[in-house]
């Protein structure tokens, strides 16, 4: 098999997290067929964490806002596509549109990743069962299998352009930023508000970094979160923390690679931190680590009080139908603090006292 696989088409269309989460599949392949030329469909707005990957030959964004809208332009999609004779199609996003590509497409061999609704659904809505933790990543690995490929590396890995760098460093050097200063990213947003924590507490969290630690705060948003990073700026007293907000992804993806350790919630940028080897403290609150998106190894702290009605629904779509928030609320600061010391202490950083 090692001579006939020389194209290989991955696709994963999103959203940032999952597309970050796929990259371990990348390199079992790569490490597998190092002479095949991989392409990699996905939504544009995700395109800039795989851009830089040497791993893969060709990028292939699919754009449903512009080039790509309709039916008709995703038909154009399918029609460059079916130009390409792939020896092997791995489907790692098993919804009606990858559906449409894996069938339309020429490919020798054709793998479909098993999405595991039953078990998930399982512990969403019938929480007094006992059912396994399923890793996503454990998942996209699975389907390898089946051409026997077995991924010894389960860690996600992305790249970041020498551009996207020497314009982070740039800003950073603008923003007072010494090389052996201890930076904090701190990333309170969340697609859906019931995943975000209390911007009192990260605004805590931030104030006691600083005048614990003296450490710098990066504090990162999209351009939605102004308000949101506005707030928790004026929480903290001290002028040290720095805002980051509307960059592109990969500017993102950089400013992160600088932080010793970034603060978060269940979000993309949780999986950036992940892939770049940058310690995480992560925030689960609705979600729930055992549904499998969790960052993984001893870099990182997943912080969640296992309150009985969480997990509440897969994605943290749902509204909360109790009196508080207990799967946040129960997270305190000192957690969150004593965490980022953890891992800072164990990361071999000296934290400084201000």
């Amino acid at each position: 098999m090692q001579n006939k696989i020389k194209k290989i088409l991955i696709v994963r269309f999103s959203s940032l997290g999952d597309v970050i989460l796929t990259t371990p599949v990348i390199g079992a392949l790569k490490s597998q067929f190092p002479q095949s030329r991989i392409f990699f469909l996905t939504k544009a707005q995700y395109g800039d964490v795989l851009r830089a990957d040497p791993r893969i030959f060709s990028l292939i964004e699919f754009d449903p806002m512009q080039k790509n809208k309709g039916f008709s332009g995703f038909m154009r999609l399918v029609s460059e596509l079916r130009s390409q004779d792939f020896d092997l199609l791995v489907d790692l996003h098993a919804n009606l549109r990858s559906f449409f590509v894996r069938h339309l497409t020429k490919s020798k061999i054709k793998l479909k990743y098993n999405k595991h609704r039953l078990s998930r659904f399982l512990m969403v809505h019938l929480k007094f069962l006992k059912t396994k933790a399923i890793q996503t990543v454990d998942s996209y690995l699975e389907i390898l299998k089946r051409i026997k490929i077995y991924a010894p590396e389960k860690n996600p890995l992305i790249f970041s352009s020498q551009d996207n760098v020497e314009s982070s460093d740039h800003f950073l050097l603008e923003q007072k930023v010494k090389k052996d200063d201890i930076v904090v990213g701190v990333h309170p947003g969340a697609r859906w508000e019931t995943k975000r924590w209390d911007e009192e507490k990260f605004a805590q969290v931030c104030q006691i970094l600083i005048e614990g630690h003296n450490c710098k705060i990066l504090l990162l948003g999209d351009a939605e979160d102004d308000e949101l990073v506005e707030n928790i700026s004026k929480g903290v007293l001290k002028p040290r923390v720095i805002q980051v907000l509307g960059l592109p992804t990969g500017r993102i993806l950089s400013l992160i690679k600088r932080c010793d350790c970034l603060v978060t919630n269940d979000s993309g940028p949780m999986h950036i931190a992940q892939a770049l080897q940058v310690p995480v403290v992560a925030i689960f609150g609705p979600t729930h680590p055992k549904l499998g998106f969790a960052p993984l190894g001893s870099k990182n702290v997943v912080l969640c009080a296992n309150v009985k009605c969480s997990p509440c629904s897969l994605h943290g779509e749902k509204r909360c139908s109790k009196k508080s928030r207990f799967c946040m609320d129960l997270i305190e600061p000192k957690m969150v603090v004593e965490a980022v010391e953890k891992l800072l202490k164990e990361n071999e950083f000296f934290l400084k006292e201000a």
